[in-house]
Order: C-alpha cells, then structure tokens, then sequence
C-alpha cells in the first residue's frame, strides 16, 4: 500500500462503518449466464452486506402524479467494504427499496480503491 492509501483508507472505513454506517445489501451485476439445458440468459449477481454512508435521499416530480427517488452515498473499498469498482449494473437495497446505480462520481483511489461516492435510483 501507498502513503496514501495507509493513510485515507482507514479514514473512509472509520466515517462509513463508525459514525455514519447504515446497512445496506450491494447486489453486483457479473454479467449474464447461459444455461446450456434450457437456453436461457440469466443475470448473475453476487450479494454483498456492507455499510454506507447515506448522504441523502430525496424525490423528484415528474409532472402529474410521477415521481422518481434518487439516494446518494458512499461505500468505502477497504476490509468489510465492496473489494470492487461500482458499475452502473449494480443495485443497491436501502430503506426498502431496490436502487439502481446510476453515477459513480468520485472514486478515490491510489494503488487500490478507497471510497466511492454513489448515486442511485429507486427501481
């Protein structure tokens, strides 16, 4: 590890999981499996319980009676953490709704990924 990841990957740990951790259930997108017996393509996703750190949730009006909910938050990349780059793919369960990702801007990383910042919509 880097100066810098000795140094900020433990900050990221301590705010998500110490001081402002919420459990959620991260769902990763590996791609799509084919099974050979019956022909069809199925999502393979793998589940991981980590915490994030919720910075906000809020609803947008659509015109009529539509709405969409968007969530924000950050997921640290360190032990306990999601060992993986966020993608778009992915889906988040929190507050009990599904949450599609829909940005991940920033990730902060060096030689190895430290905290990134997601934002998501609610399916």
């Amino acid at each position: 590890m880097s100066f810098i990841d000795d140094t900020f990957l433990p900050v990221a740990i301590e705010l998500i999981d110490g001081v402002f951790p919420t459990k959620i259930r991260y769902f990763r997108n590996t791609g799509p499996g084919y099974d050979p017996a019956t022909g069809e393509v199925t999502p393979n996703t793998v589940e991981y319980k980590i915490s994030a750190g919720i910075l906000s949730s809020g609803r947008t009006e659509e015109g009529g009676i539509a709405e969409s909910q968007q969530a924000r938050l950050w997921i640290h990349h360190g032990a306990g953490g999601f060992p993986f780059l966020p993608t778009t793919s992915d889906v988040i369960e929190y507050s009990g709704f599904r949450w599609k990702v829909s940005s991940i801007d920033p990730t902060y990383s060096s030689d190895g990924l430290i905290a990134s910042r997601i934002t998501a919509r609610a399916q």
